[in-house]
């Protein structure tokens, strides 16, 4: 059931952001291992750091391998941000994007959120 509204909340899949979320984790993880590792006097620990360290790194460069595919399966293998199409489609793409970001560009500055 809480799946099924954090979809509805985020406008993401569940997969989706799931994904994101662990890669977010395991890129603060490998953030904070560092951060260890430098405050490390004793080997044992540094090795252990340096062990939870390159793990972290490697669940991050797994989980972007992951996105990359959770995304492609979204959007058919096209970006919805319109990444990777060609000069002759993204040209009216990109107007009505720029005319997007003018229309809104007073918005954000009203406060009323």
């Amino acid at each position: 059931m809480q799946s099924q509204n954090q979809s509805q909340q985020t406008g993401t899949r569940n997969e989706t952001y799931n994904v994101i979320a662990i890669l977010y984790h395991a890129l603060q993880g490998a953030e904070n291992c560092q951060i260890y590792l430098k405050d490390a006097q004793d080997g044992q620990a540094r090795e252990f750091f340096q062990q939870a360290l390159q793990s972290q790194r490697q669940l991050a460069d797994r989980g972007k391998e992951i996105l990359q595919q959770v995304l492609q399966n979204d959007t058919g293998g096209s970006s919805a941000f319109g990444w990777g199409q060609s000069q002759s489609q993204s040209g009216s793409t990109g107007q009505s994007q720029s005319s997007f970001a003018s229309q809104n560009a007073g918005q954000t500055s009203g406060g009323n959120f």
